[in-house]
């Protein structure tokens, strides 16, 4: 079976196809951008008072474990990887109400960071308000390193 050259998916000719979003992202690109959202989340959790800190810490979780995720898996498409980072900060919010969290935290306290402590119902829009930002920054990002590549964005 032979394929015709102008049969390629998008992209260019002798190059990988772009199939519908699931492209590589840049490693290096996303552990910057892990680092540099961390690195505000612990700075707006701890400097800014409640209850901004907590919105603004909320919405960076979000966004660090969405570049987490897409450190690990970079061909992730934007709406599957948001969706599995909703999927965590949800249950992650929803083990808050149960005693595991808690006896968690007594034998590491550090493990706060990534668990939270305390159930709040609120949290659960402001995760979800974060993946949408991540998947929104995310494809915005892919579109304009498609036009500056000179290829068209999906």
């Amino acid at each position: 079976m032979t394929v015709r050259p102008d049969a390629v998916p998008a992209g260019r000719r002798g190059s990988a196809p772009r199939w519908h979003g699931a492209r590589r992202r840049s490693r290096p690109r996303v552990l910057a951008v892990l680092v540099a959202v961390v690195a505000l989340g612990l700075v707006v959790t701890t400097q800014v008072p409640d209850p901004v800190g907590d919105v603004v810490g909320d919405l960076l979780y979000a966004v660090a474990v969405y570049a987490a995720l897409v450190l690990v898996a970079p061909r992730l498409r934007p709406w599957v990887a948001g969706a599995v980072v909703l999927a965590w900060c949800w249950l992650v919010e929803a083990l808050q109400a149960t005693p595991a969290v808690g006896a968690v935290l007594d034998v590491v306290p550090a493990a706060a960071w990534v668990l939270g402590s305390t159930f709040n119902a609120r949290d659960l829009l402001l995760y979800l308000l974060g993946a949408l930002l991540a998947v929104g920054l995310d494809v915005l990002a892919d579109a304009r390193a498609g036009v500056t590549r000179g290829s068209r964005p999906l």
